[in-house]
């Protein structure tokens, strides 16, 4: 018991070690990084959740409004610290796919006393963040261009299957209706091979073994 303990003492370092590098490698890869960020955010926020839920529902309870309203603000500012980035992550994301369709995106403000009606200023961190209503119009215009890009491939490929089809009947056609090698007055036989058929009808009948024996007995 006491080695096994011992050896597991050991070994734990090395897979937390482990366990690291393979983050770090996967990490490069962008899409990879975002999603382990989403999720660490959304774990972040649910134990906010579980932080500040009983302490604003005992302060309502308690009908202290001051306590309840000072939970609500840190409450706020926390899960703003840790969205914010996740938001901005994801508007990037969007904005990039709905350039590849060739949408139009609406610049960010350049400076932080401007109002916009499509980005929203992070008050933590001081960048821009889409809005509710540049979200909504972006996926929905990027729904309508895969639907026009799918609906494109489909007919090309309709018509190539068809291209290929009509091809491969004619070929099939073609090599059906090939003329026989053998010129005229020849015939193939089994084995393949052309044969003139004067020098077949001039060869000789071969006897048949029992007229060859009653010949013999004469």
């Amino acid at each position: 018991m006491v080695e096994f303990a011992q050896y597991s003492a050991r070994v734990r370092p090395l897979k937390h070690a482990l366990k690291v590098g393979l983050l770090k490698q996967a990490r490069r890869i962008q899409a990879v990084a975002d999603a382990l960020d989403d999720r660490a955010a959304t774990r972040q926020v649910h134990e906010l959740r579980k932080k500040y839920g009983p302490l604003v529902a005992k302060a309502e309870q308690d009908q202290d409004w001051n306590e309840q309203q000072k939970l609500l603000s840190e409450w706020e500012f926390d899960s703003d610290s840790v969205l914010d980035p996740v938001y901005e992550r994801k508007g990037e994301r969007l904005s990039a796919e709905a350039r590849k369709y060739g949408i139009t995106v609406s610049p960010k403000p350049r400076n932080n006393d401007e109002r916009s009606d499509d980005w929203r200023l992070s008050r933590i961190y001081g960048f821009w963040m889409p809005s509710v209503q540049l979200e909504q119009r972006l996926r929905s215009e990027i729904r309508s261009e895969r639907r026009a890009s799918y609906d494109e491939f489909r007919k090309w490929a309709t018509l190539s299957f068809a291209v290929a089809g009509f091809l491969l009947a004619f070929y099939s056609v073609r090599v059906a209706k090939q003329p026989d090698p053998c010129a005229r007055n020849y015939y193939r036989e089994d084995s393949g091979q052309c044969v003139f058929a004067l020098d077949k009808i001039a060869q000789p009948a071969k006897p048949s073994p029992r007229k060859e024996i009653a010949r013999a007995k004469r």
